[in-house]
């Protein structure tokens, strides 16, 4: 890069610390890679070096150097674009990146071509002073080194996960409502006797004919918090990308997924969800074989018995009708003898009485198979 000696460089001092980083169990380790003293160390390495100015100071804490999608990092670069910075500097290559390839495209294209100056302290480069022969191979070396560092750690945590996952050990970070992880040890779950009182309730009350809509209808009614506001109620960072309203109520589709969990009759199943490598952070669902699943595991809210006849009435077309409270007594069990196809219900006049009528209608025309209409199979009754 061309020298220009007379030049005031605008710096942004970018530090980073991973949790990999920071579960490294050697303390002089966890100690230089801390974020202060991260910024110690650049500031005193700028306090002689009168070409260069800080303008600011970008923390990404907790994020990993595997990619370059961090907050701070992407602030960094909307300074560079609107001139605000022209000068980047850090502890080193690792605290900069991971990732062998991006790192390689900013360090060696991009910031040259926006006519950023990069300095890495403790691997003596700087781009102002040109690349030597050596940097020419050491530099991108370093980058591929502390890839493979990364992705080492990767396969490791992987491991670990997949051995306590084996073993019954809980290791999401937010538990199923209902159950909270114990005091003495976070990998064990003990139920929660203000949710798991509620969760209770909500199969009470599908076992009594009412429906998913009308049971959350009837929590939102009694003002008992949803799973969400019940989390944020005890302190929890739970997010969620489901939030519609300033406060998440119940919903037919919270109600199903607490009455489909296994995790109420003491199974943990996890593993569930996957990422192809440390890279690429978009997960897809693994195969059902794959998942691992530990029954009894812990103590049940529900018996099993319960959880069978409320996934055959999760089976079954159990929706109610406008004015009624509870599934009708036949709903999802009358079907046609001759065709198999659900019966509706409906109340009508029949030869000047009301009568409950139970019919098949109409099947519409299908993959152009002709359209036959089923109401020789109807049942009459008096209905009051």
């Amino acid at each position: 890069m061309y020298q220009n000696i007379n030049k005031i460089y605008h710096a942004a001092i970018y530090v980073r610390l991973s949790k990999e980083d920071g579960d490294i169990s050697s303390s002089a380790k966890l100690e230089s890679n801390s974020i202060s003293n991260q910024k110690a160390l650049i500031l005193d390495f700028l306090k002689d070096k009168k070409d260069i100015e800080v303008v600011s100071v970008r923390v990404d804490d907790g994020y990993s150097g595997s990619n370059f999608e961090r907050p701070a990092f992407q602030a960094m670069l909307e300074d560079i674009r609107h001139g605000i910075v022209d000068c980047v500097v850090v502890k080193d290559l690792s605290r900069f990146g991971r990732e062998y390839i991006d790192s390689g495209k900013y360090i060696e294209r991009l910031f040259p071509a926006l006519g950023v100056r990069f300095i890495a302290i403790n691997d003596n480069y700087d781009s102002l002073k040109g690349k030597n022969q050596a940097d020419e191979i050491i530099i991108p070396f370093k980058n591929l080194i502390n890839d493979a560092y990364c992705r080492d750690i990767s396969i490791k945590i992987r491991s670990n996960l997949e051995i306590k996952r084996k073993k019954g050990e809980c290791v999401t970070p937010f538990v199923a409502f209902g159950y909270r992880k114990t005091k003495t040890d976070k990998h064990k779950l003990e139920i929660d006797p203000s949710a798991g009182g509620v969760v209770q309730d909500i199969f009470k009350m599908k076992l009594q004919g009412m429906s998913q809509d009308a049971i959350a209808n009837r929590l939102n009614e009694l003002g008992i918090l949803s799973p969400f506001e019940y989390k944020i109620s005890s302190g929890s960072r739970y997010e969620t990308g489901f939030r519609q309203k300033e406060q998440a109520l119940w919903s037919s589709v919270t109600v199903r997924r607490i009455l489909e969990n296994e995790v109420y009759i003491g199974n943990l199943v996890q593993g569930k969800r996957t990422t192809p490598n440390h890279k690429v952070k978009q997960t897809y669902v693994k195969p059902e074989d794959d998942w691992i699943r530990i029954e009894k595991n812990h103590e049940p809210l529900v018996s099993d018995r319960d959880f069978e006849i409320v996934q055959r009435l999760l089976g079954m077309d159990t929706r109610t009708s406008p004015d009624q409270k509870q599934v009708y007594l036949l709903s999802g069990i009358a079907v046609c003898a001759d065709c198999g196809a659900p019966m509706t219900r409906k109340v009508s006049l029949w030869q000047e009485k009301n009568m409950l009528i139970i019919y098949v209608p109409q099947i519409k025309k299908q993959n152009a198979v002709p359209v036959i209409e089923y109401r020789k199979r109807i049942w009459k009754m008096p209905y009051w």
